[in-house]
C-alpha cells in the first residue's frame, strides 16, 4: 500500500473512533432519562397547537395578549422541564397553560 492510502485510511479509522466514542458518550447521557409519557407528548402538542392558533389570530385585546403571553411562558417552561427530564413539573406546566388558553376560547 501507498503512504497516502494508509494515511488516507488512518484519517478514516480515527473518524470512525470520534465518531463512534461521541454517540457512546450520548447514549450513555440519555439512558438515564425516562421516555416522555405518551399523555405528555400530547398535551405538549395540544397547548402548542393552540398556541399557534392563538397566534395566527393576533388578539387586538390587551388582557388576552397577556393570557396568550403567559400560556406561552408555561409553555417553554415545560420544554425546559422536559428537556432536564422533570416531567411532572412539566406536565403541570402544560395543565396551566391548556387552562389559560381553555379561558380564551380554545
Amino acid at each position: 500500500m501507498s503512504p497516502m492510502r494508509w494515511k488516507g485510511l488512518a484519517i478514516l479509522s480515527l473518524g470512525a473512533i470520534v465518531g463512534a466514542s461521541t454517540a457512546g458518550s450520548l447514549l450513555a447521557a440519555d439512558a438515564g432519562k425516562q421516555p416522555l409519557p405518551a399523555e405528555l407528548r400530547s398535551l405538549e402538542r395540544q397547548v402548542s397547537l393552540k398556541l399557534a392558533h392563538l397566534r395566527d389570530e393576533g388578539s387586538t385585546d390587551a388582557a388576552q395578549r397577556t393570557q396568550l403571553n403567559q400560556a406561552q411562558q408555561l409553555d417553554l417552561k415545560a420544554e425546559q422541564e422536559i428537556a432536564a427530564g422533570a416531567y411532572d413539573r412539566a406536565e403541570e406546566s402544560l395543565t396551566k397553560a391548556n387552562a389559560i388558553l381553555a379561558r380564551l376560547g380554545m
